[in-house]
């Protein structure tokens, strides 16, 4: 069963990019296989990790919209369409754009929001360590 480490702190340039990008190669360099998520719309870590945000069709913002506008999927597999796999070792990564900052304003329409991150990702959590 897959451990979850959060980065998390509401003040900006403190390190929490830079941090979770270095964990997480260096998980994946101890032959852990590692699923990043990008919660932040500027996206830092989905470029830190090599992936160019242009042109990205799924990335966590649909995943949490998926009971709005996935057009029937779940956001399972809303997810597992968005992992993309990095140049690193066994490092993924769920991207992240600057059109997550609008999101919050469209869970509020969303019954039961604050569950569908879990939704998303509980099924995922075996094939990660």
């Amino acid at each position: 069963m897959g451990k979850i480490i959060s980065f998390a702190n509401q003040k900006g340039g403190v390190g929490k990019t830079t941090s979770a990008v270095n964990v997480a190669a260096s998980l994946g360099l101890l032959d852990k296989k590692v699923l990043m998520i990008d919660l932040d719309p500027q996206g830092n870590t989905t470029s830190g990790v090599g992936i160019s945000k242009k042109g990205l069709k799924t990335t966590i913002r649909e995943i949490l919209l998926a009971p709005e506008i996935g057009g029937g999927k779940s956001p399972y597999e809303v997810a597992k369409q968005a992992i993309i796999k990095t140049d690193f070792n066994n490092l993924s990564v769920i991207p992240s754009t600057i059109s997550l900052a609008g999101a919050e304003f469209d869970l509020f329409s969303i019954e039961n929001s604050e569950f569908i991150l879990k939704e998303a990702l509980t099924p995922l959590k075996d094939e990660y360590d």
